[in-house]
């Protein structure tokens, strides 16, 4: 799997649910801090 290198693509995705999954299939399974990042940058997004 890729690692969590999202935030390059984050700012061409509009839609903040689709930058999440963006981000989520970029993580391993098994790396909790590449997902909760992603977590983040949705919460983020809700501002």
């Amino acid at each position: 799997m890729k690692n969590c290198d999202f935030q390059e693509k984050h700012f061409q995705i509009s839609d903040p649910i689709e930058s999440y999954f963006e981000c989520i299939t970029s993580c391993d399974i098994r790396d909790g801090r590449c997902i909760s990042r992603c977590v983040e940058i949705l919460k983020g997004d809700d501002n």
